[in-house]
């Protein structure tokens, strides 16, 4: 295999509950307040129920079109999270001190799954699930995770680009 293609998103169960649970919730109580008020009153009501629920709306349009895209090729690592990054960040290969795939903790080395900055050192993380990741060491000495659902099939075609030596964590 030559190219590594992945696209994740934020699909776990008790997300989707917990956002379009909260966004069903603003709606019915944006209807139900407009539905048992006079005309009079419905600006009252729009000014005290409308933002929350716009607030939600787009909180789940964000959730449902993030997406976490990754390729590896013969250029390096493309990586980014769409449509936050509408131009993939690109790990090129000469740039690459190590590159290896690990098993990681998101909670506790990064605070959780999204893009995030570690305090401790650690670089950046690019995740949406799960506990595997494409650990990406600059010759500069930052850092960058990139999450991954594919460990394997990342693997095999790291192999064919980097070194052995440094294609595995020490």
């Amino acid at each position: 295999m030559r190219v590594f293609t992945e696209t994740q998103k934020f699909d776990q169960w008790w997300l989707l509950v917990l956002i379009y649970g909260l966004l069903l919730a603003s709606t019915i109580g944006l209807f139900l307040g407009i539905s048992s008020i006079s005309e009079n009153d419905i600006s009252e009501i729009l000014i005290e129920r409308l933002p929350p629920f716009v607030i939600l709306a787009v909180i789940a349009l964000l959730f449902y079109s993030c997406k976490l895209k990754t390729k590896i090729d013969e250029k390096g690592i493309h990586y980014g999270f769409w449509p936050f990054q509408r131009k993939l960040q690109l790990a090129a290969w000469d740039e690459v001190e190590k590159v290896y795939i690990r098993k990681y903790s998101p909670l506790t080395e990064y605070g959780g799954w999204g893009y995030k900055f570690s305090l401790s050192g650690r670089g950046k993380v690019y995740n949406t699930k799960g506990n595997m990741g494409i650990q990406i060491v600059f010759k500069d000495n930052n850092k960058t995770l990139i999450g991954t659902q594919q460990p394997n099939a990342a693997q095999q075609v790291l192999n064919r680009y980097i070194p052995k030596e440094n294609n595995y964590e020490n």
